[in-house]
């Protein structure tokens, strides 16, 4: 690479839009502009369901990011999320190209991988992401990758990520419609692990947990990539909306009291007190009562967590993952700062648990250190990989045209092989 290149992650949440703009080179991504996180408009769940008040917040984020930064953004790679997120794990098998040493090429891996694409999905559905997970060259598994070597039939397993083509349309239009066109729609699961999983983790099997407003992404990673994703509709939102109902309060109190009892329990945490027996001071809200005791709030909290919790349980045991992940579980997005959320999360899943925050970036880190800010520093990192590897096409190019989506499809694998 001989230049240095602006990329740009927009993370399109239920409750917040997040803006990340980064010089990248060779040697480094430093983040330039942040937009902090802009209160999301026409988003629920995931998905866009009114498009001008989506178009609004989109552009108030944008906006920001581009003036702390000091450029103008034209392109951007978008995280896309809501329970129309469906995987699927499929095989493809082709014959080595006939070179005179049977050598394996970069052309025959795209092949492959592009016969693992030949599966039954319906025409409403729009596959995102072709991740291979493991390579066999004849008879020899285990490969994770065979450029190079020689061979005659080669065989690859991946991990196909596909949504809802609706979905994805109305995004990429509210997108352009603030004079950025999409580079690339990453699912916010895949751009959290880029942010916040180690290789390590990856490599000995994990289970990231992206906890949003309206929606909770979990994505299992076994032997370095991905083995299954799923999306459910339920998210950090519920939490407030439990606390209000429970507490007969206004919904922005509701959240001021989980953001400062969070805060407190963040503190506590370091120097491993108790505090659930304590009272909770209130007074600075407007609310009858100056004092709440903390079991209560707790038992709210921890009443929507254990749900969550056992529907990811539940999710785990349907693909008989449960208890085959030894390197525990990474909770991240905004939901990973509710008080209490690694406990529970123990308690559910009896597995290690950490909090996940985005690395691997510079600059402005200060902005973007928390765990709410994975997905957009991980929608940077993902693009950065392919700008790097010098693969970087336009997403709107490689629709619709069968020899651009096989080169698009080559220059995604770069990102994903070793």
């Amino acid at each position: 690479m001989t230049k240095e290149r602006i990329i740009t992650g927009i993370d399109v949440g239920s409750t917040k839009i997040a803006t990340t703009i980064a010089v990248v080179s060779d040697k480094k991504v430093s983040v330039i502009g942040v937009s902090g996180n802009v209160e999301s408009k026409g988003i629920k769940k995931g998905n866009v369901v009114k498009i001008d008040g989506a178009v609004e917040a989109i552009s108030s984020s944008l906006e920001r990011a581009e003036r702390m930064a000091g450029v103008s953004v034209s392109s951007a790679f978008v995280t896309v999320n809501g329970s129309h997120i469906e995987t699927r794990n499929s095989h493809g098998v082709v014959a080595v190209s006939p070179h005179l040493s049977s050598e394996i090429s970069a052309e025959d891996v795209a092949r492959v991988t592009e016969a693992a694409q030949a599966i039954s999905l319906p025409s409403t559905r729009e596959i995102i992401h072709v991740i291979p997970r493991d390579f066999v060259v004849d008879s020899q598994d285990g490969i994770k990758d065979p450029i190079g070597m020689t061979g005659n039939r080669l065989e690859v397993e991946t991990n196909i990520i596909h949504g809802s083509s609706t979905a994805i349309i109305n995004l990429t239009k509210c997108i352009e419609q603030v004079g950025v066109s999409v580079e690339d729609m990453i699912f916010s699961g895949i751009a959290s692990a880029e942010a916040v999983l180690t290789d390590t983790e990856k490599e000995l099997g994990t289970l990231l947990i992206d906890i949003g407003g309206g929606a909770t992404s979990i994505i299992a990673y076994v032997e370095g990539a991905p083995i299954h994703s799923a999306v459910l509709p339920i998210g950090a939102k519920y939490i407030t909306n439990d606390l209000a109902v429970g507490l007969r309060i206004r919904m922005e109190d509701a959240e001021n009291i989980k953001l400062k009892l969070s805060n407190d329990y963040a503190l506590l945490s370091k120097t491993k007190q108790d505090d659930r027996e304590e009272e909770f001071d209130v007074s600075e809200l407007s609310i009858e009562s100056e004092k709440i005791p903390k079991k209560v709030l707790y038992r709210i909290i921890d009443a929507r967590l254990e749900e969550i919790l056992s529907l990811i349980s539940l999710e785990m045991a349907k693909v008989k993952l449960r208890g085959q992940l030894p390197a525990g579980v990474v909770v991240t997005g905004g939901g990973a700062m509710t008080a209490g959320v690694e406990r529970v999360v123990q308690n559910i899943l009896k597995t290690p648990v950490r909090i996940g925050r985005p690395t691997g970036v510079t600059g402005l880190i200060d902005e973007i250190q928390g765990p709410q800010s994975s997905s957009t520093v991980g929608a940077v990192l993902y693009g950065a990989e392919l700008y790097r590897t010098g693969s970087l096409l336009s997403f709107e190019k490689s629709r619709g045209n069968i020899s651009s989506k096989f080169s698009t499809l080559f220059s995604k694998l770069k990102n994903f092989l070793p």
